[in-house]
């Protein structure tokens, strides 16, 4: 799989672009554009990366990207068979940064905007108990193209005005600058992707990557935040959260699945990450 640089806006075809996707294949795919991703999981449930970020995501989670930051959604399995019983359903705009022209961006009546996009580079969160931004998805599709494009302006001016929203990507990292970062990364992730739940050895991703060990460690922490194992530990326990929330299977099982080898490290990076031990988890913290 190659990161996918996607250009979603023709100029002929209008300021914003809406889809409304019953398959997840538009999203399980690592890319990046130019355009900001105003997108609502209204159903479905997965692993979103992006930057130094690795988030489980649910029905009803929403999320403001901004231009040309590498992102993946991973949906569960159960969405992603060919006859899954289990369907998506993705509510998405796209629009450029400066889709209203720039003369818009000097007024003042555009300044909660612009904070909202300078945020966006950290990616925004918001969740389904969110009621305005519930409200903006829910009502888009039916709205003719001029309502369309006032009800986002409402509503990236609210956005731009919501201080307590969570921010995914920390501030210290750094986007990938070069072509060649997106091609190395791209190898790197998509291996950790299909294998994270198997024993994964730094020598043969750092010979994938096209460095020696050293080097590959020293870059990997440099664009992603955190070292190969804390990387691959992040992916296994969304794993186990999903597993130990959703399957009837014993911790021990779940710890075996995830990719873990023995059961103390399981625990000991379980409650690391989450916070609680996988018991406690289990029954709702």
């Amino acid at each position: 799989m190659h990161i996918q640089r996607l250009n979603h806006i023709q100029e002929d075809q209008g300021a914003i672009l809406i889809r409304h996707d019953r398959a997840p294949q538009n999203h399980n795919v690592w890319h990046y554009h130019d355009e900001l991703e105003f997108i609502q999981i209204t159903k479905g449930k997965g692993t979103f990366v992006a930057g130094d970020r690795i988030f489980k995501f649910s029905d009803g989670d929403s999320m403001l990207i901004g231009s040309n930051i590498p992102h993946y959604w991973l949906f569960d399995e159960e969405f992603l068979q060919t006859d899954a019983v289990a369907k998506v359903d993705i509510r998405v705009i796209h629009f450029k940064p400066d889709f209203m022209g720039n003369d818009f961006w000097s007024l003042k009546e555009s300044s909660a905007i612009k904070q909202g996009y300078q945020r966006a580079k950290r990616i925004l969160y918001f969740s389904e108990d969110d009621a305005c931004i519930a409200d903006f998805f829910r009502q888009l599709s039916p709205h003719s193209s001029f309502k369309q494009l006032l009800s986002l302006l409402d509503t990236l001016d609210y956005i731009g005005q919501k201080t307590d929203a969570q921010l995914l990507i920390s501030e210290s990292h750094s986007n990938f600058q070069q072509e060649e970062d997106y091609l190395r990364m791209n190898k790197i992730l998509d291996y950790i992707r299909l294998n994270y739940k198997q024993k994964i050895q730094l020598q043969y991703v750092a010979q994938l990557a096209g460095l020696t060990e050293n080097s590959f460690c020293r870059y990997f922490k440099q664009k992603t935040g955190k070292t190969l194992i804390q990387f691959i530990n992040e992916l296994r326990i969304t794993h186990a959260c999903k597993l130990l929330m959703e399957e009837k299977m014993a911790i021990k099982e779940v710890c075996f699945e995830s990719g873990f080898q023995n059961f103390v490290s399981f625990h000991k990076t379980f409650k690391a990450i989450v916070g609680l031990t996988p018991v406690q988890y289990r029954v709702g913290g």
